[in-house]
């Protein structure tokens, strides 16, 4: 009496000496995905040139003016003392009314120092120095209601749908450009 034959089941090739087993599928798939992450840090590494961040200028000649001109600036609000030395608002009011007349001055010497082309970064560097000025006149009214109010808070404008503040805005095109100096003072503290 014959045997019974079991079917073959179907990927089962223990019998079939050409086919090529698991294990070395497995083994050449791994060895394929550690050269393709390989390569790919190789290129993020090494080739890969992201360009200009969002509002960084490639013409380095307003950063490097405004940073001289903003240290200037910072050299001078260092000078004054700190918020947390007033002793009452309108101290505190006489103080940031000081650093405002500093700030709005290093502004006015920004402004002649601004790119006028090409037109798209004339216009961040404008929209960055009007943000500057918006910043000023929040702390111009800060000033006004801590005559009138010993508990003032200051309040800062918002940028578009930012609910940071507007000083977010310039203190990002600030560092992203490398003007240190150019950031909002930490004044108000």
């Amino acid at each position: 009496m014959a045997s019974p034959t079991t079917p073959p089941v179907p990927g089962d090739h223990d019998d079939d000496p050409d086919a090529p087993s698991r294990s070395r599928v497995a083994l050449v798939a791994t060895l394929v995905a550690v050269a393709v992450l390989f390569g790919g840090w190789v290129y993020v590494l090494f080739l890969y040139d992201p360009g200009l961040m969002i509002d960084e200028l490639a013409d380095r000649t307003f950063p490097e003016a405004a940073e001289q001109v903003c240290a200037s600036a910072r050299d001078q609000l260092d000078e004054l003392p700190t918020a947390d030395l007033a002793t009452s608002a309108s101290d505190r009011a006489d103080g940031v009314a000081r650093s405002n007349v500093i700030l709005s001055q290093m502004i006015a010497d920004l402004r002649p120092l601004a790119p006028t082309e090409p037109a798209e970064v004339a216009d961040g560097v404008d929209e960055w120095l009007d943000d500057w000025t918006t910043y000023i006149g929040n702390r111009e009214r800060y000033v006004e209601n801590l005559r009138v109010d010993d508990d003032a808070r200051f309040l800062e404008t918002t940028k578009g749908s930012d609910t940071k503040g507007i000083t977010r805005a310039i203190n990002s095109f600030a560092q992203v450009n490398r003007m240190e100096s150019c950031t909002t003072p930490a004044d108000l503290s």
